[in-house]
């Protein structure tokens, strides 16, 4: 199974902070985001045998002195998208085709973004996913409309099968908040190489809402939170111990 976080976005809600420096860089507590993503992923099971992580052309050089110094560099891949601003950003998707079309990925994978922590680990989703043919998704029940508005929100049966998806929706149908962690089964990574083939597109929402047209996509419920940083006041608030982590 390969593991593919996205990060070659450029955080321009957080500048100056992220003008300089990546966003799944920055530090907390003596680790950098990206630390904190992969060590839980690593903790969380065995099934990952490689880490593809995307950045952009301004941040690349960064990505590979981190990689370079980390303990499992023999199973990180870096890959540089070639955009050095937000005018030139390919979107997250365009993005995950890259790392799919480059590495050539016939593979179950897990879909990341760069800016996510949890703080639980994800065993039981992997267990899960090995055990059925079914890609996975997590949601957490929301009840603030405004975060709902910003956003993955589905709709699900009472067995957890997707039914719908949004992406960021004004009128939200249901209070089910999707993070960007997919589980995604290798029959249906073909699946996403076949719909997004000739497709750019910026929102990795639209992932989850192209694949339950064409397979089953199961959702389970997060044993925990997840702290999306993507503001400097969200950033500042978890050094500050405001936001545990």
């Amino acid at each position: 199974m390969k593991c593919i976080i996205l990060c070659a976005g450029y955080a321009t809600r957080m500048y100056p902070l992220t003008k300089n420096k990546a966003k799944a860089l920055l530090e907390i507590n003596d680790r950098c985001v990206l630390d904190l993503i992969w060590e839980n992923v690593k903790h969380s099971t065995n099934l990952i045998d490689k880490m593809i992580l995307v950045s952009n052309n301004l941040f690349y050089h960064d990505f590979l002195d981190w990689k370079n110094n980390h303990k499992d560099a023999n199973m990180i891949k870096v890959l540089n998208d070639g955009t050095n601003n937000e005018k030139e950003a390919l979107g997250s998707v365009s993005d995950l085709m890259l790392a799919l079309n480059q590495e050539k990925i016939n593979d179950d994978i897990l879909i990341m973004a760069g800016d996510n922590l949890l703080d639980f680990s994800l065993d039981y989703v992997f267990e899960q996913f090995e055990n059925s043919s079914n890609s996975y998704i997590i949601y957490t029940e929301e009840n603030d409309i405004n975060k709902l508005r910003k956003t993955g929100v589905v709709q699900a049966a009472e067995d957890g099968q997707v039914i719908a998806m949004e992406e960021k929706p004004q009128k939200p149908k249901s209070s089910y908040a999707v993070p960007p962690f997919y589980f995604i089964k290798k029959k249906d990574v073909k699946e996403i190489l076949s719909i997004f083939s000739n497709k750019q597109v910026d929102s990795m929402g639209e992932i989850i809402i192209n694949l339950i047209n064409v397979t089953t996509i199961k959702a389970l419920k997060m044993k925990g939170n997840r702290v999306d940083i993507g503001s400097l006041e969200e950033y500042n608030s978890i050094l500050n111990g405001d936001i545990k982590i």
